[in-house]
């Protein structure tokens, strides 16, 4: 009996502990398609190419870049700890303070809008 308690109080204490993300569509791991660059309209198709973001909790890992990242309204804010190698490809311009609008989310895919490219990315 007592090991029976014992162990339905580990369980319940292990449960409670684990974070829930709080992102909703957001959440999850995103493969850019294409980054359309505003100063001359050009498209780059990144589409058969392997560019990553991964969204879990108040976390972003771009690339081999991780930061934080704020969700508001309709605005998704960056700050990036460790940037990507080539923070460009990735569409980011300016890592240490991104801000983008988030023209569109749903579970399967986004599109964000900086000063400097639109971003489209694939629910992975």
């Amino acid at each position: 009996m007592r090991k029976t308690i014992f162990f339905i109080f580990c369980l319940t204490a292990l449960v409670s502990c684990q974070k829930e993300d709080h992102n909703g569509d957001l959440g999850g791991f995103w493969k850019l398609q294409q980054i359309e660059l505003a100063a001359n309209d050009s498209v780059i198709n990144t589409r058969e190419e392997s560019r990553f973001w991964a969204i879990q909790l108040d976390l972003i890992e771009i690339g081999d870049g991780k930061g934080r990242f704020q969700h508001v309204k309709d605005s998704l804010y960056i700050q990036m700890i460790t940037k990507p190698a080539s923070p460009r490809n990735y569409g980011l311009f300016n890592p240490d303070d991104e801000r983008f609008g988030v023209i569109h989310l749903d579970r399967n895919g986004m599109i964000l809008r900086s000063k400097d490219a639109t971003l489209t990315l694939k629910k992975f």
